[in-house]
């Protein structure tokens, strides 16, 4: 990799989760979501945590933080400090594979359901570490992976969780979800107008309702829905300049600024990780 304090891994054979490890990060991230269930730890250092749906909390080694699909979060390192952390991302059609339907329904809804949690449990942090070098561990056979992803969700991480339900929100909600629709259809950005003529409701009610739904303008959200998909196209190996011209950026250099400011590592750096 072109940087040595982040670590990557990701196997073919198991395309449901994706992890890293940074060490000594002064990395800092904007504001953005996940299209997958990420569980996060801190291992050295102090993170400030911040969400639309959770109060702004400083975090410390040994914590672990669960951040719903589609959920607008930030965590960085405090001012001039660094950090140490482990990132895991779970695809949402494998893990609704995993848990009874009705919880499975609001682990994998488009529309955030469930609200971020910290959890500050040695034990729990320890499993989660485990978990992590495990499947960092060449030695270990893609089977016995599976084998210990699937024990340690189901028997240590996930009933630690609260999966604290969101409040009910009733306005225009199915204007929103026919909105998301609309953006996951298209190949390219739309515009506010272009959204308001698909959708019959106005622009500044398209604004309230994604930043009340997912904390993040209509734009942000599409860069995000962006930057997710690129993510699954450079671990296929796709050429960077394809991607920026496929999904619709205006070129190279803007993929590359808006990839970074979102995942923390330039989409080289990514790619060469896998």
């Amino acid at each position: 990799m072109d940087s040595p304090d982040v670590a990557f891994w990701s196997d073919p054979r198991m395309p449901y989760v994706e992890t890293r490890k940074a060490c000594q990060s002064r990395i800092c991230y904007k504001a953005h979501s996940h299209a997958t269930f990420s569980i996060g730890a801190v291992d050295q250092g102090q993170s400030r945590f911040s969400s639309y749906l959770h109060t702004a909390v400083n975090i410390e080694s040994g914590s672990i933080v669960s951040i719903p699909a589609y959920i607008e979060h930030s965590c960085n390192p405090l001012p001039d400090q660094a950090w140490s952390y482990q990132m895991m991302h779970l695809s949402l059609d494998w893990l609704t594979q995993l848990f009874e339907e009705s919880i499975a329904d609001r682990i994998s809804s488009p529309i955030p359901e469930l609200r971020p949690e910290i959890i500050k449990d040695p034990e729990i942090y320890q499993y989660f570490c485990q978990l992590n070098n495990m499947l960092f561990d060449t030695q270990r056979t893609i089977l016995e992976k599976e084998q210990y992803l699937v024990e340690i969700l189901n028997l240590v991480i996930f009933p630690s969780l609260q999966l604290e339900p969101l409040d009910e929100k009733s306005y225009l909600q199915q204007h929103l979800r026919d909105l998301v629709d609309i953006l996951f259809q298209h190949e390219s950005f739309l515009s506010l107008e272009q959204l308001s003529n698909q959708s019959g409701i106005s622009r500044y009610a398209i604004i309230r309702l994604f930043k009340r739904n997912f904390g993040l303008t209509p734009h942000a959200f599409q860069l995000n829905l962006r930057i997710n998909q690129a993510r699954e196209l450079l671990k296929k190996g796709k050429a960077v300049v394809d991607i920026a011209y496929d999904l619709g950026f205006t070129d190279q250099s803007h993929f590359h600024r808006v990839f970074k400011s979102l995942t923390g590592v330039t989409p080289r750096q990514y790619q060469n990780g896998f």
